[in-house]
């Protein structure tokens, strides 16, 4: 259940940063051309790649968590093994958590039903910045959600290979 729901949210996130990241490019891509081609730079392509920027870096970073590809596990991984390598990847994904679910998930929730109390506009496209702001918390639940996975299944992510190890050194330490 756990890896099923893991490889949903991935896809998701997957899909929706390959169409930032295309978002980004065509707003920049149509920005130079229209600029220095067509000597009349467009006006909403500059708001529109900032928010692209914007979702693609908190959701790549939701995603970078889900996949232990951010420096702090890739450290880990690379100066720890067996027990110590299980015991700080636990320790560091109960801190990304507890950050996560305070800061990107409490704080962003109130940052997003705050920007619709006040009906905050972006200035060029005029777009609720409710919209924009969301990103933080869906990054955040994402976040909290591969943390859990981690706490609870750890040799089911990348360097599986190691945290096997360690998990099977623990156990044989543990008397029956």
């Amino acid at each position: 259940m756990l890896q099923m729901m893991r490889s949903v949210i991935d896809r998701l996130l997957q899909a929706a940063l390959i169409l930032c990241f295309s978002v980004l490019s065509v707003c920049v891509i149509w920005q130079v051309i229209s600029r220095y081609v067509l000597g009349s730079p467009s006006t909403f392509t500059e708001e529109t790649s900032r928010f692209a920027v914007i979702w693609l870096s908190l959701l790549g970073t939701a995603y970078a968590c889900g996949r232990l590809e951010h420096m702090g596990y890739d450290m880990l991984a690379q100066k720890l093994s067996g027990p110590a390598l299980l015991r700080h990847m636990r320790a560091v994904a109960a801190l990304v958590l507890a950050f996560a679910a305070a800061v990107f998930v409490y704080g962003g929730l109130r940052l997003v039903l705050r920007a619709f109390e006040v009906e905050q506009l972006s200035a060029t496209l005029e777009v609720p910045m409710g919209y924009v702001y969301s990103c933080i918390p869906i990054a955040g639940v994402c976040i909290v959600f591969y943390e859990i996975a981690i706490l609870v299944a750890p040799g089911s992510f990348r360097h599986a290979d190691e945290v096997e190890e360690a998990i099977e050194h623990v156990n044989q330490e543990l008397p029956a």
